[in-house]
């Protein structure tokens, strides 16, 4: 399957370097806090019924999303690497990761 290029403006690289950066620092960093001072919250969790629901439709639309920037050719970077990306960083890290590391600058 042929791999299409897709350019990216300095302002749209920027902005995705933002996204992965707050997914990374941010709202994964906000996760890996209250992990680690609060583990007792991570049962809860387990054990709340809407809370489960959201954390099973992320790791699904991972691996979903795995596998359509993989079937589209929107990354070099095998779908494996995005999984890995998303669960230690979140896919608001994950995403603009593997899209800046595929793109060609201006």
């Amino acid at each position: 399957m042929e791999r299409s290029v897709v350019d990216y403006t300095p302002g749209e690289r920027l902005a995705l370097g933002i996204v992965g950066f707050v997914g990374l620092a941010g709202l994964n960093g906000v996760f890996m806090y209250g992990l680690l001072v609060r583990p007792d919250l991570i049962s809860g969790v387990l054990a709340n019924p809407v809370a489960l629901a959201f954390v099973v439709e992320a790791l699904v639309l991972t691996g979903v999303l795995a596998y359509l920037l993989g079937k589209w050719g929107v990354s070099r970077i095998h779908w494996a690497w995005f999984v890995v990306l998303s669960l230690a960083g979140g896919i608001a890290f994950a995403l603009p990761v593997v899209i800046l590391a595929t793109a060609r600058r201006r």
